[in-house]
């Protein structure tokens, strides 16, 4: 099963109005509520205390016109969403070097992601820095949306998982995957420009070295 496939990211349509192009994908955790377990080392590293439960999390990648292209997970619960992305270093080599992704201020330590301002003490941000973030958020939403298609009407997913952690991760791959086709199938949720190609500096210095 491999419909969650990370070249789709390079499709010559993967443009929004604000990034033409070098932006190709959006990244976002999600938890999966899980049973505290009787083992205490496990209930630790499982216990949240963001969501104040024990969880274990996923790490979802879509294009910016909303395919799922790639996911890692489950995790456990106290991983970081920047460790997520960190531990994957074939994911990580397998972006250009002028490859970019969005995500939120858990990414900001991570360097091949653009990320909002964060507020400094005695520093406000600027107007255009606020707008920056306001359209980095609006773009990030599409993160939401998806994570939603994964959870919203499967009780394995969204109610309190009990069984073993294989079990669940095979589930979180069929449906993954599945939603990918969905999407493939019904077609971009969201406005799509091109076709021209994701980088054309890089496309021209492939054929004009």
């Amino acid at each position: 099963m491999h419909l969650a496939h990370w070249l789709r990211r390079l499709w010559d349509y993967n443009h929004t109005e604000f990034f033409t192009e070098r932006v190709l994908t959006s990244f976002d955790g999600f938890p999966i509520n899980v049973c505290t377990s009787s083992n205490p080392w496990v209930a630790r590293l499982t216990h949240s205390a963001k969501y104040g439960c024990s969880v274990v999390k996923c790490d979802l990648g879509i294009s910016l016109c909303g395919h799922i292209v790639n996911y890692t997970g489950p995790h456990v619960g106290v991983r970081h969403d920047s460790r997520m992305w960190m531990d994957y270093p074939a994911r990580r080599a397998s972006m250009y070097p002028w490859e970019w992704a969005l995500g939120d201020k858990a990414y900001v330590n991570c360097p091949e992601f653009i990320c909002e301002h964060k507020h400094q003490p005695r520093q406000p941000l600027t107007p255009a820095q606020l707008r920056f973030n306001d359209m980095l958020q609006f773009y990030r939403g599409r993160n939401e949306h998806e994570v939603a298609a994964v959870k919203c009407g499967r009780g394995a997913l969204h109610g309190q998982w009990r069984g073993s952690l294989a079990g669940l991760a095979a589930i979180v791959r069929i449906v993954v995957h599945m939603v990918a086709l969905q999407s493939r199938m019904t077609g971009p949720r969201y406005d799509c420009y091109g076709p021209w190609p994701v980088c054309p500096t890089a496309v021209a210095k492939a054929y004009y070295p």
